[in-house]
């Protein structure tokens, strides 16, 4: 049998020998040249066009190459009879926890305002405050979110977490669900999103979820663009409702050059970096989903299609 691989990534060749070696016995098919599609039994992708995989009779599994999956639940003619799994790999957990710590204690610590000093070379000092008495709030308590709140925890911040259905995470006051949204938000002055992109997650972060926040408050997304209403993000730094945000995705990307996020002095914007997969370490999880399949076993991180995630 075969195996499909598709990713638009600058380092695809790093990802076909990280595969090739923990698969030696199989032939890996670059898209579009594909061959016979009766050989392929299980695909590897990302953002593969929409009606690419149902041509294939003979899937026994389809894995995303990353933690994200809504480019493929949202394919019309996705083969939903076949398993679909996410890549959950404590790597791409450590390193978000990494880019979430940096960010948050970036602005607790006061640097973007260091920073603007030392741009006019203005020596001022300003006070600080214990993480103890900084509330953040991650929303999103899947694999990476309990991670965040892991080494968040570590460094003494007061944590509430937010999810769709109840969790309870040592040393955070979780909530869930729609009617509890409002109080999270309220009570968080920083809030970091870490949610899949469903229909319950687009457009989340409006100018009613901005109002709800504390005046001062900042917002760290670092999830899905669609979950952030860019316009009402910007009325909310433009009136000093929120003090500032950082951006790691966006609704379009790469972000279009000219586009009023990139020179806002309240934001910073990194190219969707916070939790980069490694193929290294990703090829050998996926091997095993493919040993899986072929031995009839059910697969690992199984995505719910209906909810998305």
């Amino acid at each position: 049998m075969a195996i499909l691989f598709h990713s638009p990534w600058d380092n695809a060749d790093q990802w076909l020998a990280a595969l090739r070696a923990a698969l030696p016995d199989d032939e890996i098919r670059v898209w579009p040249d594909v061959g016979p599609v009766e050989a392929i039994d299980f695909a590897f992708v990302w953002q593969i066009p929409h009606g690419v995989l149902a041509t294939f009779p003979n899937l026994l599994g389809i894995a995303s190459l990353g933690a994200g999956v809504d480019a493929l639940v949202a394919d019309p003619g996705l083969p939903r009879h076949v398993p679909i799994t996410r890549l959950l790999d404590p790597l791409m957990a450590d390193r978000m926890a990494e880019y979430v710590c940096a960010t948050v204690l970036h602005h607790h610590l006061g640097l973007d305002v260091y920073g603007e000093q030392q741009s006019r070379e203005h020596w001022q000092r300003h006070p600080t405050r214990d993480a103890r008495d900084r509330t953040v709030a991650l929303l999103g308590l899947g694999q990476m979110g309990q991670r965040c709140a892991q080494r968040l925890g570590a460094l003494g911040f007061d944590l509430l977490g937010w999810s769709r259905s109840a969790k309870q995470i040592d040393g955070m006051r979780c909530s869930h669900g729609p009617e509890q949204m409002q109080q999270v938000l309220e009570q968080a002055e920083i809030v970091v999103l870490l949610l899949p992109l469903t229909a319950g997650t687009a457009n989340l972060m409006d100018s009613a979820a901005f109002n709800a926040m504390p005046r001062g408050a900042y917002l760290i997304n670092c999830s899905r663009g669609e979950a952030v209403v860019e316009d009402d993000l910007i009325a909310a730094l433009d009136s000093g409702h929120l003090a500032g945000t950082t951006l790691d995705a966006f609704r379009a990307e790469p972000l279009a050059f000219g586009h009023p996020l990139w020179r806002h002095p309240k934001v910073r914007v990194t190219p969707h970096i916070a939790s980069l997969s490694e193929a290294r370490t990703a090829a050998l999880i996926l091997a095993e989903q493919v040993r899986r399949a072929r031995n009839h076993q059910p697969l690992e991180n199984l995505v719910d299609t209906e909810n998305g995630y």
